[in-house]
């Protein structure tokens, strides 16, 4: 009889650059993912430490302000990159959110199974533009004035457009790098309607290679699961997050 081979361990750390950041490529050839167990109830946790730090009167205000747009912030993201990036096609949200859906669907075609890009690949799927940028801070800003009416949050609403703002250009930032990265498109793209690639934000550390490896999931599970990528809190809470299988 012939005996199964021995499952073989999967070991990240040996697509690690000397500078610490993830040599993609490669990675992306030989990972695979499985969805988390109990992820549930760490979004679960997530949330409500959110929500206690939001609703605690004795933190600074513009501290449960920035907390409120974290929460906001990441909850858009992920509805509108799942059920509207990812709308089925003639379904409502796709007849509405045409321009992001059509774009969002040509970034997964154009994107190969290593996380390469095609050639004559549509670029303008790479970047976090500053259209979405300015309103996801208008969005962002009217949702955290409704949760603050409906719950009653005492916050005042003058100092939350730049709190919205705040969270808005770190996410965009980081976005656009770990985007970039992801794809390992930094020496060669760049584009003039979105916040630039910074190449000083730093991502050689295990928190910015766990971001990129959970958007390399992303693609690799077909769109189905790890919708956000600086801000995972959500697809825990939603069950969708896809983790690295310990074993190739």
């Amino acid at each position: 009889a012939v005996l199964d081979a021995p499952p073989v361990a999967f070991a990240p750390e040996q697509f690690v650059r000397a500078d610490g950041t993830l040599d993609v490529i490669p990675f992306s050839a030989e990972a695979k993912y499985e969805r988390k167990p109990l992820q549930r109830p760490l979004g679960v946790a997530w949330a409500g430490l959110l929500g206690a730090l939001i609703r605690a009167p004795a933190a600074p205000v513009f501290a449960r302000l920035l907390a409120l747009q974290y929460a906001t912030f990441s909850a858009f993201e992920y509805c509108f990159h799942r059920w509207c990036m990812h709308a089925k096609a003639g379904t409502l949200a796709d007849r509405v959110f045409n321009r992001w859906n059509r774009l969002h669907v040509q970034h997964h075609v154009d994107t190969n199974a290593d996380m390469t890009m095609v050639d004559g690949y549509e670029w303008k799927g790479i970047r976090f533009n500053y259209l979405t940028t300015r309103l996801s801070v208008v969005i962002s800003s009217c949702m955290s004035l409704g949760f603050a009416k409906v719950l009653r949050l005492d916050l005042p609403f003058w100092p939350t457009p730049l709190a919205a703002w705040l969270v808005a250009m770190y996410h965009g930032v980081l976005w656009n790098r770990l985007h970039t990265d992801s794809h390992d498109l930094q020496e060669t793209l760049t584009w003039p309607d979105g916040l630039e690639y910074v190449r000083s934000v730093p991502t050689g550390h295990r928190y910015g290679r766990w971001l990129l490896t959970n958007h390399i999931g992303h693609h690799a599970v077909g769109g189905s699961g790890n919708y956000n990528i600086v801000f995972p809190g959500p697809d825990h809470l939603a069950g969708t997050f896809y983790r690295l299988k310990k074993e190739a």
